[in-house]
């Protein structure tokens, strides 16, 4: 199993990418959460835009974290690699710890000034759809890349819990930023083991403490487990704002500021500590 999914994970990987994105594309269409503000045309070309350039960043990596995964298969330090343990004990183990590591990032990335100069750029969209996940600067994946391998390296996971990590991830990735309003019978039973885009989408509101929520990419668990998860907005999906106080004008959906974004000192609108400020700004929990 391993070998064929490590020989096929592209194909594999983009075949269920395009799948999704038809499917969750007809929920937005059909059951949209919230009217959105911005052209969609324009916004979707500014996030394929930047989508592209991590695709181009991550194709020079010389390793992957699959190739990684495989190198140390045989290492007699890995954590995860111990033939005394069931096969799929140590892939559940793995994607598990997988997850865990993307939150933590995540967390890292909202409260470290200088990291937020780079993830600001995914928080920059002033609308929530399923275009906003892939909309990320591409420092963000060289920092994202960095921690996951040398992570790896250290665990040495089964190699088919890196793969599915990887491809669930990309998937969900989508679902969770979907503009897509499920009904909330289905939605309340999710959460208990998913992150739902109605709880992601309070990550993105422009409010600081609700940015400094749900940080979780597949599991809410760690979100419950350390305080950090909140389950809506203060103003109810429909009444909160999305994007950043600092940028609400045309440069968000500039692709080319928005890659320069990181470099600059501030945005010229906002306050003169405003992204110094907003990393510290730590948000109290709020709800289950």
């Amino acid at each position: 199993m391993e070998q064929y999914l490590g020989s096929h994970e592209a194909r594999i990987t983009w075949s269920l990418f395009v799948c999704a994105f038809v499917l969750i594309g007809v929920g937005e269409t059909f059951r949209p959460r919230k009217a959105l503000c911005d052209s969609t045309a324009r916004r979707w070309i500014v996030n394929a835009l930047l989508a592209a350039c991590n695709i181009a960043t991550e194709a020079l990596y010389p390793l992957g974290g699959t190739a990684v995964a495989l190198m140390v298969l045989k290492s007699p330090y890995g954590l995860l690699n111990s033939g005394k343990v069931p096969f799929l004990l140590r892939c559940a183990v793995g994607v598990v710890f997988l997850d865990f590591l993307r939150y933590a990032i995540h967390y890292l990335f909202h409260h470290s000034a200088l990291l937020w100069r780079i993830h600001q750029v995914h928080h920059s969209d002033r609308d929530f759809d399923m275009t906003t996940g892939v909309r990320n600067h591409p420092g963000e994946l060289v920092v994202v890349q960095v921690i996951q391998l040398a992570t790896i390296a250290l665990l040495a996971p089964p190699p088919a819990a890196v793969i599915i990590t990887g491809i669930i991830t990309g998937l969900h990735s989508l679902f969770s930023h979907a503009n897509l309003h499920l009904p909330d019978s289905l939605d309340r039973m999710a959460r208990a083991f998913l992150i739902t885009p109605d709880v992601h989408r309070v990550h993105h509101s422009e409010l600081f403490d609700e940015q400094n929520t749900n940080f979780g990419f597949l599991f809410p668990w760690w979100d419950k487990m350390f305080g950090t998860y909140r389950s809506a907005p203060a103003e109810g999906h429909e009444g909160m704002r999305i994007g950043l106080e600092e940028l609400r004008d045309a440069r968000c959906a500039n692709a080319l500021y928005l890659l320069s974004l990181p470099f600059r000192r501030l945005p010229s609108s906002a306050p003169e500590t405003a992204v110094e400020e907003r990393p510290r700004a730590l948000g109290a929990a709020g709800g289950d």
